[in-house]
Formats: structure tokens, sequence, C-alpha cells
């Protein structure tokens, strides 16, 4: 605090003392300087805090959401998963061609997803192998054949992806792209069942199992 001067220093201003020596604001000029510290000070640090919460001076408040920094997130994601991909990765080409076939994060684009899945099959990634297998199955991509697809799930299933082991079970069951061989699907289910798959578990309780629709959680 600046304290009063003694003896009527208060009806000639204030003052302070900085070591031997004495300064003296007269009362106007001190009355001045509360002034604009009361004016312009203050807003200053309003002006700080509106900037911190994101508020203009138009007085609109522009929230830096969440869900903006996520969405970021995601592009930096997505292009690092590109790279990936465009580099030879064979589990992000996988990704890359799911996303494209399911529409995460990028339109949704059969030709791209299966361009990628296939190349990442072609390296042997066995969820990709079942993935493709799930597109000839289904027809998306390419036109629906089930001799490939029963190709690409055994290629998977060999590879041990249970998904795919189920798979086969199930076309060897029904024979689905292949002969039909109760025995051959009851080895696959065993192998799908022992890695705990189980729809593969159920299946080996029940007897007569529809074939259903082909299994979507390959290209999950």
């Amino acid at each position: 605090m600046l304290p009063r001067l003694p003896e009527g220093g208060s009806e000639m201003g204030v003052g302070f003392r900085m070591g031997n020596r004495f300064f003296l604001f007269p009362n106007v000029v001190f009355f001045l300087f509360l002034c604009f510290c009361g004016a312009f000070l203050p807003s200053g640090a309003q002006a700080w805090e509106d900037g911190r919460r994101g508020r203009t001076q138009d007085g609109e408040t522009v929230a830096v959401s969440a869900a903006g920094e996520e969405k970021a997130d995601s592009l930096f994601e997505l292009v690092l998963l590109k790279d990936g991909a465009e580099g030879g990765d064979p589990e992000a080409q996988f990704e890359l061609g799911r996303r494209y076939l399911q529409g995460v994060g990028l339109e949704r684009n059969d030709v791209m997803a299966l361009h990628w899945v296939k190349a990442s099959a072609e390296q042997g990634y066995a969820r990709a192998e079942a993935g493709l297998g799930w597109m000839y199955a289904v027809g998306r991509g390419v036109p629906r054949d089930d001799a490939k697809s029963f190709v690409w799930y055994e290629k998977a299933a060999k590879n041990g992806y249970a998904v795919a082991q189920r798979m086969l079970g199930k076309y060897y069951e029904k024979g689905v792209g292949t002969e039909r061989n109760p025995e051959l699907a009851r080895q696959w289910y065993e192998k799908a069942a022992a890695q705990g798959d189980e729809k593969a578990v159920r299946y080996l309780r029940l007897s007569g199992v529809s074939a259903g629709e082909p299994d979507a959680a390959s290209v999950r």
C-alpha cells in the first residue's frame, strides 16, 4: 500500500519512500492513477481470461471442444495408417481396408477395401485372408464366389485364425465351396473351440447346424 504523508500530507498528495528519497504525488495525479488501474488493468486481466476461455471481443464464446481434438487425433492416426499401408505393413493394410469397407473415418469404398485387404492377405496376414474370404462370400467388392471364399478361409484357418477355422468347419459341414465333409467340419470346429470361439463350441453341441450367413467377424 502507498502510505499517506503525515502532517497534512493527505491534502498535499500521496507519497512513498524509496531508499533515502521521498516521492510525492499530488492527489489529482494519484486519482488519475487509480482510475487507470480500475479502467485498464482489470480489463487486461479480463481479456486474458476471455482468451483463455475462447471468448472473442464481441462476447461470443468459442469453445475448444474435446470432439474437435478427437477428430484431429483421428485424422493424424489415419495419416499414419495410410503411410504404414503404403509402406507394405500387412496389419496396416488390413486395417485400412477394413475402414474403407465399413466406412470408419473414411467414405465407404469397396474397391479400395478390396485393394488393401487383398494386399494384406497376399502377405499371409490371417485376418485379411479371412476378410477376403468374407468379401467373396457376400460379394462385397468382388463377384460372389463360394469356391474362392473357401480358399481364403482355408488359408486363414491354417494360419490359426479362430473365426476362419469355425467358418471352414461350417463350409465343410454344409458343402459350401467344397464337398461336404462332416468329419473335417468337426475337426475345424474343435480347433476354433479350443481357442475360445463360442460359436464353434455351440456348433459342436448341436446337430444339423444351419450354415446361415458368412460371419462378418472376419473383417472386424
